[in-house]
């Protein structure tokens, strides 16, 4: 597996030696769309690489730094807004199940009690940042502050990516094989997190069901 992870960046750094400076400028900039819209799409990599190349002088730092950070900000505002548009729809059309109306407020009192400090650390949350933009659009957070906090997380992931590629030159196999076991890490406890949550959620259904059977009978 890391033996692929090293031909793939290798391959992405060719690409960009190969085909010069503003192709690649482009390609980190969409690579960064599809990463939010699209989660197994490998955008931290290719991160990586323009900062690599970026220490290397192949790249301008900045340039790399604003094409990563418009193209993660453009595509979690996509899922956003889908949220916010379709997302709530979905929701406020059924009754019953696990999309209704007591969940969707349930959600939005949710992103009202810890919005900010989620959508700070989203970026930092592999695996899940597309289902936090996606939900954050679902719980009626406002643009500005899903603009504002997203921004903030990008800024801060990203710079540190940045410059571990920048500054790391010769150890960056090393850097990036360290970067993946954090996101898997932080994915395995997500989902651990999550199960949990679902295993809480059914059994509090369970207990409601046995109880309004009993009064019923009764």
């Amino acid at each position: 597996m890391s033996e692929l992870v090293w031909l793939k960046v290798e391959n992405v750094l060719n690409l960009a030696l190969t085909h010069g400076a503003l192709w690649f400028y482009v390609f980190i900039f969409v690579s960064s769309v599809f990463e939010n819209i699209f989660p197994p799409y490998p955008g931290d990599m290719i991160t990586f690489a323009g900062g690599y190349l970026a220490g290397t002088g192949h790249l301008t730092f900045p340039l790399v730094f604003l094409c990563a950070g418009f193209g993660c900000l453009g595509g979690a505002m996509i899922l956003y807004l889908l949220g916010k548009g379709k997302g709530r729809k979905l929701f406020l059309k059924r009754e019953r199940g696990v999309f209704d109306r007591a969940h969707l407020e349930k959600v939005e009192r949710w992103f009202r009690r810890y919005g900010e400090k989620v959508l700070i650390l989203s970026r930092f949350l592999a695996g899940v940042r597309s289902v936090v933009a996606l939900a954050a659009g679902v719980g009626n957070v406002s643009l500005k502050k899903m603009a504002i906090y997203t921004s903030i997380s990008i800024i801060l992931w990203n710079g540190i990516i940045l410059l571990l590629a920048f500054k790391v030159q010769q150890n960056w196999q090393e850097i990036l094989q360290i970067l993946q076991i954090y996101n898997k890490v932080v994915l395995a406890v997500v989902a651990l997190i999550a199960l949990i949550w679902l295993l809480r959620a059914f059994r509090g259904k369970s207990v409601n069901g046995t109880n309004r059977k009993v009064h019923t009978n009764g």
